[in-house]
């Protein structure tokens, strides 16, 4: 299940959603889905740590992270694993980057989804790059 606490897309808006998505979390846990993802950027009032707790599964985070930041927040038991959207659609081999630590395409958000492979399949790859 993905969630977006954060209420800040879509034109979504809650007056409490500490309470509002706490109650999803709590039902969706009664219910023994997988696991959720919530796509909600790091900061001191985010509601993810939380909500992990009080779903009981396994939660993943998304939005903004980075190698560094990802790691960190698997290693400090708040995410059991982080989604990445945009670096992998700049970086299809973000993997790769990852291992070999080394640098990343920046994205081009105004080109995502585009009708053309500009924005989309036309970043270069870590491969092409050493060739």
């Amino acid at each position: 299940m993905h969630l977006a606490p954060r209420c800040d897309a879509q034109d979504m808006k809650d007056s409490n959603p500490r309470v509002t998505f706490g109650y999803v979390a709590e039902q969706l846990g009664k219910r023994h889905i997988a696991f959720i993802c919530t796509r909600e950027h790091l900061g001191f009032d985010r509601l993810s740590p939380s909500l992990k707790k009080i779903f009981g599964g396994a939660l993943i985070a998304n939005e903004g992270f980075n190698q560094v930041t990802a790691e960190a927040e698997i290693k400090s038991g708040q995410a059991d694993a982080v989604a990445f959207g945009k670096l992998f659609i700049a970086n299809p081999d973000l993997p790769v980057r990852f291992a070999a630590n080394t640098s990343l395409n920046l994205p081009v958000p105004e080109t995502f989804y585009g009708s053309g492979p500009q924005g989309y399949t036309d970043y270069p790859s870590l491969t092409a790059l050493v060739v």
